[in-house]
């Protein structure tokens, strides 16, 4: 058997769809897996022009992501809309670019295909659950607050009891938020700090904050929206930002043990004393980071101003994909 029958002969045994084609779209060969899905044998789609097979609303994206094709970067996968001979599909093509011309752009490529048309209607049916769990989260975190003020009008609202209760709702809504934004499946520490300091102003010349990219899991997000939301109250009552000259730091990097050192730090402020008794706040740095997210917190009643460092277990980033 000569090579290239034999090689013919590898490709068409193959369940991935092939399809090797020039930078205008003539199709130069498609193996039989390729041509079954739009019901036609091999050399009839040969010349014909593969963007006849790829849904119009699709086709700017996916010529747009077949330019970063270069001798640097030869390959790059792709999800797109398929009109194949049963109806519209989803597949998930890897590009590899075989030939370039002088100037470096592509002017040969091959894509090797399958069928995930399933896995995205899955992911469809994921994002109306999450979207209806989001709602139904909202709808209760509003009932609590009105029954909040329901039960506490008149002397909750005379001793800011209410208030309290109301600020740390919208910080456990923004904790929230910050999780609906990925389906649940983690979020930004950038945002969870964000969120943990939505009681103060966002242009509070008084705050730093800064760090780099971490993801966090969907069980500490919450906790630590929370945390970060007591300090920065404590900071306004008692604290940095109860005067025009204070400020408060809070910077996160991730050390040698793969955690996630938070720190936070008060200056300018008032003297700082060790409280008599634990409040809420206290409380539930030393519960929810050593029980609930297997961290550590130190406290340190400096003084000059508080500080606290919150070591905790970090996410792998969010995987990139070339198709965004």
């Amino acid at each position: 058997m000569a090579d290239s029958a034999l090689l013919r002969e590898i490709l068409d045994a193959q369940l991935e769809t092939v399809c090797r084609f020039r930078a205008d779209g003539t199709i130069l060969f498609v193996n039989r897996a390729y041509a079954a899905t739009l019901g036609r044998e091999p050399h009839e789609l040969t010349g014909r022009n593969l963007w006849d097979f790829v849904t119009g609303e699709d086709q700017a994206h996916v010529r747009a992501m077949l330019l970063n094709l270069t001798p640097a970067q030869p390959e790059l996968t792709i999800e797109n809309r398929f009109e194949a001979a049963g109806g519209t599909r989803w597949m998930l093509w890897r590009n590899h670019a075989l030939e370039f011309d002088d100037a470096g752009a592509w002017s040969v490529a091959q894509s090797t295909g399958i069928d995930i048309t399933e896995r995205k209607q899955l992911e469809e049916q994921l994002k109306l659950l999450v979207d209806e769990l989001n709602h139904r989260v909202k709808n209760t975190l509003m009932v609590v607050q009105a029954m909040a003020h329901q039960t506490f009008r008149g002397e909750g609202a005379a001793d800011g009891r209410i208030s309290t209760f109301s600020d740390r709702l919208a910080a456990l809504s923004g904790a929230h938020d910050a999780l609906s934004r990925t389906n649940w499946a983690g979020a930004r520490l950038a945002d969870i700090v964000n969120h943990g300091l939505l009681i103060c102003r966002a242009d509070d010349m008084r705050l730093d904050v800064s760090g780099p990219e971490v993801i966090m899991p969907a069980n500490a997000t919450v906790s630590l929206v929370m945390v970060l939301h007591e300090l920065a109250t404590n900071a306004m009552k008692y604290g940095a930002l109860s005067g025009l000259t204070g400020r408060v730091t809070v910077r996160w990097a991730l050390d040698d043990s793969e955690m996630v050192v938070i720190d936070w730090v008060e200056s300018g402020g008032p003297e700082v004393n060790m409280p008599e008794r634990k409040g809420f706040g206290s409380r539930l740095l030393a519960e929810a980071i050593p029980r609930q997210l297997g961290g550590r917190v130190d406290l340190d009643y400096d003084r000059a101003g508080l500080r606290c460092r919150i070591a905790v277990p970090h996410f792998r980033p969010f995987p990139g994909t070339q198709d965004d």
